[in-house]
C-alpha cells in the first residue's frame, strides 16, 4: 500500500463507519432479494449467492463494531490495547460463513439425489443475479475507496471479498442463465454445489489467515529486513539478535537486542537504542511499540529465547 498521510483519527473512525453501513444495507438488501428469489424460483445457486451476502453483512457489522472497539487505548486489564477483537471477530465469522456453505452443500446433494423436486429457475432468479452483480462491484468500489484512503487493512480485505463476490454471483448468472436455456435443472444444482464449495474455501482461508497474528507471526518477513537495515544506519550499534515481531491487528510489535560498546555509559546506550527506535519508525509504518535490550558488545547469553538475526532472512 502507498504511503499516505496521517488521517485524524475521528475523520478516519467516521469513514470507516460510513463504508461499514454502507456494507451493511447494501448486503442485506442483496441477500434478501437472493435468497426470496432464489427460493421462489428453485435455484439454490441462487439462494448460495444471497447466503453469501448475508455473511458479507456480518462483515460490515463487525467492521463496523470491531473498528471501535480496537480503536480503544490500552488499560490495565489490556496492556498490550483491544487490536486482537478484530482477529477474534474475524475468526468467528469464518466458521459462520463455514457453516452456510456446508448448509448449502447439503441442500444441494439433497436436490442431486432426487429428495427434493428440481425445477428450473424463473426468470427472476437471472434477474437477480445481474443485479447482485453490479451491487458487488459498486459495494467493491467504495469500500476499496475506503480503505485506501484510511490505510485500513480490515476494509480493504472487505474489498477483496466484494470482488470474489462478483466472481461467484457471475458464476450463478451463467449457471442459471444456461439452466434456463438448456432446460436442465441439473445445471442449476451443480452451480450450487460450485458455490458451496466458494463459500467453504473461502471461509477456511479467512480461519487461516487469523492464525498468523493469533500465534504472534507476520505475514510480511520484509518488515525483519527493515530492521535489520535500520540497525546498520545507526553507528554504534551492532549485532541485531533475538528479534521478534508479532502482529497485533494492523500494527506492529518490535521486541529485539542489539549490543554496543561496553565502555560507554548508561545514558549514551540509552541514546542509541532511541535512536534506532526512531529509525525504525521511519522506515517501517504503523509501529504500536518497540523494546531494544542494549547488550555490551561480546557478551554471551546462552540462556536467550529466541528470534531471528540477519542471517535468517534470506536477502
Amino acid at each position: 500500500m502507498a504511503d499516505l498521510p496521517t488521517m485524524n483519527p475521528e475523520k478516519r473512525l467516521k469513514i470507516l463507519k460510513q463504508a461499514s453501513w454502507t456494507g451493511i444495507f447494501g448486503n442485506l438488501a442483496l441477500s434478501g432479494l437472493k435468497i426470496i428469489v432464489g427460493l421462489y424460483t428453485g435455484s439454490l445457486a441462487v439462494v448460495g449467492d444471497g447466503l453469501d451476502s448475508l455473511s458479507d453483512v456480518v462483515t460490515s457489522m463487525m467492521t463496523l463494531f470491531v473498528s471501535k472497539a480496537a480503536a480503544e487505548p490500552p488499560d490495565p486489564e489490556h496492556p498490550w490495547g483491544h487490536g486482537r477483537a478484530e482477529t477474534i471477530a474475524t475468526k468467528t465469522l469464518s466458521l459462520i460463513i463455514i457453516m452456510a456453505g456446508l448448509q448449502l452443500l447439503i441442500m444441494s446433494f439433497k436436490k442431486l439425489t432426487g429428495s427434493v423436486e428440481t425445477v428450473v429457475p424463473g426468470r427472476l432468479a437471472l434477474i437477480a443475479s445481474g443485479i447482485s452483480v453490479l451491487g458487488k462491484g459498486l459495494l467493491a468500489y467504495y469500500k476499496h475507496h475506503a480503505g485506501r484512503i484510511t490505510n485500513s487493512r480490515m476494509m480493504l480485505a472487505d474489498a477483496v471479498n466484494m470482488k470474489n463476490d462478483i466472481i461467484l454471483s457471475l458464476t450463478v448468472l451463467i449457471g442459471v442463465l444456461f439452466t434456463r436455456i438448456l432446460g436442465m435443472p441439473l445445471i442449476d444444482i451443480l452451480a450450487g454445489l460450485l458455490v458451496s464449495g466458494w463459500i467453504i474455501f473461502s471461509g477456511i482461508q479467512i480461519f487461516l489467515r487469523t492464525n498468523t497474528e493469533l500465534m504472534d507471526s507476520i505475514d510480511d518477513k520484509d518488515i525483519y529486513r527493515q530492521v535489520f537495515e535500520a540497525v546498520d544506519s545507526i553507528d554504534g550499534v551492532n549485532n541485531p539478535h533475538r528479534v521478534r515481531i508479532r502482529g497485533l491487528n494492523s500494527l506492529y510489535v518490535v521486541d529485539m537486542d542489539v549490543e554496543v560498546d561496553a565502555n560507554i555509559t548508561v545514558a549514551e546506550g540509552h541514546k542509541l537504542a532511541s535512536r534506532l527506535e526512531k529509525e525504525i519508525r521511519r522506515r517501517v509504518r504503523n509501529i504500536f511499540d518497540i523494546m531494544v535490550h542494549v547488550e555490551p558488545a561480546g557478551v554471551d547469553h546462552p540462556k536467550e529465547g529466541y528470534g531471528l538475526s540477519p542471517e535468517d532472512i534470506p536477502l
